[in-house]
């Protein structure tokens, strides 16, 4: 027999935004089943839930999970009985992570690039994929479905600072409240990658 879900008594529903400040946290969350993970649980969901959305057997998520929950990124928010067993729901603690982590010294940035680097890769494995499925094809990688630049520019410094202005509100103006069943609409990932460059 499976009960309802019950809401946990200490969770103090989620953060708008919260600031990664050490390294260990945002390479977890860099890690591409774990970042995954991340994005669906902007909204409460079981590990079978999750298993289902992500295509994943459910015996790989628990590690994860538990990780994600140990050093504070997820919570448990709701349980609820299923036979012998408890089953429970996880949400990430906020809607939308933003990293701030403090200058670091020589020996530490080998794993800050490492970090940073996954995330390229995960993007990439993704929009491979994609193409692999055939969601896109040669009329529909520059086109309205989605596309793709890699360019370099030469740019004074208001115009750098007003590049980074704009890219930053548009990512806003589309950063959706809730992370729904795209009952209204499909999931469109974004990637976004602007920096100086060594000469």
């Amino acid at each position: 027999m499976t009960d309802h879900w019950h809401p946990v008594e200490d969770w103090d529903g989620q953060a708008d935004i919260v600031e990664l400040r050490d390294l260990k946290a945002l390479s977890e969350v860099t890690h591409p089943i774990r970042g995954r993970l991340m994005r669906r649980l902007r909204v409460p969901r079981s590990a079978a839930a999750l298993a289902e959305v992500l295509d994943v057997p459910v015996t790989r998520l628990y590690h994860h999970l538990n990780l994600l929950e140990s050093i504070g990124l997820i919570r448990v928010v709701a349980t609820r009985r299923v036979g012998a067993a408890t089953e429970r729901q996880y949400q990430s603690i906020a809607r939308t992570f933003t990293v701030a982590i403090e200058p670091v010294d020589q020996r530490d940035r080998p794993e800050l690039a490492a970090a940073f680097g996954s995330l390229f890769d995960v993007a990439k494995l993704g929009f491979q994929r994609e193409i692999e499925l055939g969601t896109y094809d040669q009329t529909t990688v520059y086109g309205e479905t989605s596309t793709l630049s890699l360019r370099e520019l030469q740019l004074s410094p208001k115009r750098r600072a007003e590049l980074m202005a704009r890219l930053q509100a548009v990512i806003n103006d589309y950063d959706p409240e809730v992370d729904g069943d795209l009952s209204e609409g499909e999931r469109v990932v974004l990637f976004v990658a602007a920096y100086p460059e060594t000469p």
